[in-house]
């Protein structure tokens, strides 16, 4: 029997960590809690490199849907489209790619536009 609240995730923001879990792993954002609809409660972290969002619950890390997480946090809807723009995969080493971010302010792609732009 499918309902309304079927998958739906809390994320508290503000939530204590903490209490979820004494490690995280390396190099990962920590965005508070995510409490699953079957009560489990873990540390909320997104993995900057790849953009993906995890729960830590006891050290043990499991992925969590960046859609549920985005509609729980309120982030709703596709990033912007480009007039003329076209998706294709772009192969860079770790540096490039921390530096693409740092310039894009967290967005890989518009920090490879910016730096374009600066080149001409």
């Amino acid at each position: 029997m499918a309902h309304e609240n079927r998958g739906r995730l809390a994320v508290d923001p503000d939530g204590n960590w903490r209490l979820c879990t004494a490690t995280l792993p390396e190099g990962v954002e920590v965005f508070g809690t995510v409490t699953y609809p079957d009560g489990e409660k873990g540390a909320l972290v997104r993995f900057p490199k790849t953009g993906v969002y995890a729960s830590v619950i006891a050290g043990a890390t499991r992925s969590v849907d960046g859609r549920k997480v985005r509609a729980a946090l309120g982030i709703q809807g596709r990033p912007t489209l480009l007039e003329g723009g076209k998706r294709i995969n772009v192969y860079l080493d770790a540096e490039s790619l921390d530096t693409a971010q740092k310039i894009g302010g967290g967005n890989a792609s518009e920090g490879i536009r910016i730096a374009l732009a600066r080149a001409i």
